[in-house]
């Protein structure tokens, strides 16, 4: 643990030092708030802490008692020599953590006259910041973005047509990762990583109790016969401390429950199907109480239930999952079955690379794309990291055919997978969904008059 606080650490301070070194912060300006840091960077207090004081020996920012922290009057960018490839990626991010850095080594390797400089902006509110970084000089070659930051971007002209500039890389991909990351026609962005949102076991936990481990074609009562063994009391005080599964309210999450009932999230949504997502998740919740539900918003990601061996099984992906093990996961989670309904379908998760059409080198730009996506290099990231790959191929090769059914995907094909973005064109739709779900995540409303008003939100009537 002591080791990942210092990682954390030094992961702020590379981020601001970068920050103020590309002028994105000038001389004089203020820092975000402590409080601020926390919130869009996902870390603790005494990790921003930490940052500040390395950069503060530095002498790259200077405290005002009562104001705030600001960047040392003093300090002057020096204007770099090297030809310099600059990427911006959201933060926090797994992909950046685990992936990423490989990539650059991999690149520098072949360009060692090249610089590679890498700017964090926070998840929250991103393509703000990118847009204040842009008014003030900072234009990045590469961005870095998730699925839902591309589905929040608001003008996607400014970026390069990939499909144009890399037609023969799109023939290795699966298909159904790319289209969704077209608008009008023009491929905006370039997938480097996906996964499916699947179900993860702790085989050491079934174990341990002796429940049967998931097999193909298990049905949603074994599921939660399952998760009611796994359900435990471990020390005797009167409080469950072990759930047989771990829920999440969070939207990347808990629709593929839906999905799998038959709720499609537009007009042609029958009431029942809500119904039926709804009392499933009631009864595991509140009713039976086999269930945790996981907030992220609330939490931290060190925290998580299943990561510490307090849930047997979770929705989740193969990049959450990577995250887990670089935060010390000490066990190595299996993929089972979903079977929450007899729809078989699920959400879909990547990061994506766009270039920016004001980018200083393009082209440069485009080799790193090539690099990122080399065979070779996603072969080694898919078995050192558990990242899946947008290539068929090399996922062939790292898993077996079971474990990639198991992800509804069979050879270059990903059945009913769908990006959010896909399923709501609308995020004002999702964000009122979600404002009306949170009496009934607290166990105190029941799924009927739930499922009216979200019936009327998809088809229209509110």
């Amino acid at each position: 643990m002591r080791r990942d606080n210092e990682f954390r650490y030094s992961r702020l301070a590379n981020m601001l030092r970068e920050q103020i070194v590309s002028g994105y912060i000038k001389p004089g300006q203020f820092l975000l708030s402590e409080n601020e840091l926390c919130k869009y960077y996902g870390m603790s207090r005494t990790s921003v802490r930490k940052s500040l004081e390395q950069l503060h020996k530095e002498g790259l920012i200077v405290k005002k008692v009562g104001q705030g922290t600001i960047v040392s009057p003093d300090f002057v960018p020096s204007p770099g020599e090297k030809r310099t490839l600059r990427i911006l990626a959201t933060s926090p991010s797994h992909y950046v953590d685990n992936c990423l850095g490989t990539i650059i080594e991999a690149f520098q390797a072949r360009y060692p006259q090249i610089d590679v400089k890498l700017l964090h902006f926070p998840s929250f509110n991103f393509w703000d910041w990118q847009r204040t970084g842009a008014e003030l000089g900072v234009r990045p070659d590469l961005v870095l973005v998730t699925d839902r930051s591309f589905a929040e971007s608001d003008r996607l002209d400014p970026f390069i047509d990939l499909g144009d500039k890399l037609p023969d890389l799109l023939d290795g991909f699966y298909p159904r990762i790319v289209e969704p990351f077209r608008h009008e026609g023009v491929l905006r962005a370039l997938p480097v990583t996906f996964s499916p949102v699947y179900l993860a076991y702790n085989p050491r936990l079934f174990r341990r109790f002796g429940v049967p481990e998931p097999y193909p074609g298990w049905s949603r009562e074994q599921l939660i016969e399952a998760a009611g063994q796994l359900t435990r009391d471990e020390d005797g005080d009167g409080v469950t401390d072990l759930y047989g599964l771990s829920l999440s309210s969070f939207p990347s999450r808990w629709p593929v429950v839906a999905l799998q009932n038959g709720v499609k999230f537009d007009a042609t949504t029958s009431r029942e199907s809500i119904v039926e997502t709804l009392k499933l998740f009631r009864d595991v919740l509140h009713r039976k109480r086999i269930a945790t539900l996981y907030q992220p918003y609330r939490s931290k990601i060190n925290l998580h239930a299943f990561l510490r061996e307090k849930a047997a099984m979770v929705l989740t992906t193969s990049i959450e999952i990577a995250g887990w093990r670089s935060e010390g996961m000490t066990f190595e989670a299996k993929v089972a079955p979903l079977p929450f309904g007899p729809v078989k379908s699920t959400l879909l998760v990547a990061n994506a690379f766009m270039i920016h059409k004001d980018s200083g080198d393009p082209e440069l730009a485009l080799e790193f794309l090539r690099i990122a996506l080399d065979p070779g290099l996603q072969t080694e990231l898919a078995r050192d990291t558990g990242f899946m790959s947008c290539l068929p191929d090399v996922n062939a090769v790292v898993w077996n055919k079971r474990h990639l059914e198991s992800l509804n995907i069979t050879g270059r094909h990903i059945e009913n997978g769908y990006f959010l973005h896909e399923l709501f064109a609308d995020s004002h739709r999702l964000d009122d969904l979600s404002g009306e779900m949170e009496l009934f995540w607290a166990g105190l409303e029941q799924p009927e008059p739930l499922a009216d008003r979200i019936y009327g939100i998809l088809s229209g009537a509110t």
